[in-house]
């Protein structure tokens, strides 16, 4: 991949697809294209097709993606299934056809069986039922996974997959009821911090409310003047990785990694996995990870987490393997404390 390339970006704006464009643009590239859903909707094959058989670029990332928080997954499963795997497809099928050199695809941590031990190896997936929250999610990762997988092995392709664990950065949706968690946990803590201080035109304005709905608001959020009703116990843990070390590796598997480097084999010579985790750094819980980012906002009030362990938790813990991942050379470079100021940070400046 050089600097005068055609690179196609899907995705584009969200969290890590903006990472992988600001990425670009800062190593120089300047044959960059990309569209917002108005311009180019994924789900329709035939334009899908028109765009990829006239623009012909030479590498895509797929970063695109129909996401949710939990709610909102157990909703609306079919949309979930429908809508990834028809932008999915329509993509990864016209790369195929029009000569894309090489693609990178970003599927999810949730490909794993709910019960597979730790910590996730990639050839763990398919070997039993996912997590019944986001089963239709999962399902359509795998499906692109698979996919992948099977153009490479049937018609020579070079498309490369991933499995992020939990993403956050300054581009996240911070809304509570759809929202990753530590973004969830962020807005809640950052709304929290304006009542505290008695600062209800901030409060007002964030939340794009008047003052008895903004409040009525964080009343049904377990938002108080000096407190924060949290969601679980707090228990369980997980691992975070910033948007930008994503991108920075999505950028990275594109100029130096092929397909077969990812490949995995039994004894036997079978393939038991053809794509690579990403990870960084041990599990952090999710009660320390609500202190950490209250001690960096300087917020005052308490955080009371339930006493109980209940479906508010979740899977207790989700560690994913690095071996693939340490092998290819890559190294993430920020921590979870930096990358959390710095999303603080740009929260705080978009928000103004």
């Amino acid at each position: 991949m050089d600097k005068n390339s055609k690179i196609y970006i899907a995705g584009h704006n969200g969290l890590v697809g903006s990472m992988i464009l600001a990425e670009l643009q800062k190593q120089g590239y300047n044959n960059i294209i990309y569209k917002t859903h108005d311009q180019l909707d994924l789900i329709d094959q035939k334009s899908v097709d028109e765009f990829f058989k006239t623009q012909l670029p030479e590498y895509v990332f797929f970063s695109a993606a129909f996401v949710g928080g939990f709610i909102k997954q157990k909703k609306y499963p079919a949309e979930f299934l429908y809508n990834n795997i028809m932008m999915q497809n329509n993509v990864i099928w016209a790369a195929a056809k029009y000569g894309v050199k090489k693609l990178i695809y970003l599927a999810s941590a949730c490909v794993y069986p709910k019960d597979a031990p730790l910590p996730l190896r990639e050839s763990y997936m398919l070997e039993g039922a996912f997590q019944p929250n986001n089963e239709s999610y999962a399902i359509s990762k795998v499906a692109g996974i698979k996919l992948c997988e099977y153009l490479n092995l049937e018609k020579g392709k070079n498309f490369l997959c991933v499995a992020p664990t939990s993403i956050y950065g300054e581009n996240d949706n911070f809304d509570i009821e759809d929202s990753h968690v530590q973004a969830g946990i962020f807005r809640k803590i950052y709304l929290a911090k304006m009542r505290n201080e008695n600062n209800i035109n901030a409060l007002c304005k964030d939340l794009n409310l008047n003052q008895k709905e903004a409040l009525e608001f964080c009343d049904k959020h377990g938002i108080f003047d000096n407190h924060i009703k949290m969601i679980g116990t707090g228990a369980a843990a997980r691992e975070f990785a910033n948007s930008r070390d994503l991108a920075g590796f999505c950028i990275y598997l594109a100029q130096n990694i092929d397909f077969k480097d990812l490949c995995e084999y039994d004894e036997k010579g079978n393939l038991i996995s053809s794509f690579v985790n990403f990870t960084d750094g041990e599990p952090v819980s999710i009660k320390e990870l609500s202190f950490l980012i209250a001690k960096l906002m300087d917020y005052k009030g308490e955080l009371i987490f339930e006493k109980e362990l209940s479906h508010n938790d979740g899977t207790l813990r989700k560690t994913m393997s690095r071996k693939k991942f340490n092998k290819l050379g890559y190294q993430n470079k920020i921590s979870l404390k930096n990358g959390l100021k710095k999303m603080i940070e740009m929260y705080g400046v978009w928000s103004r």
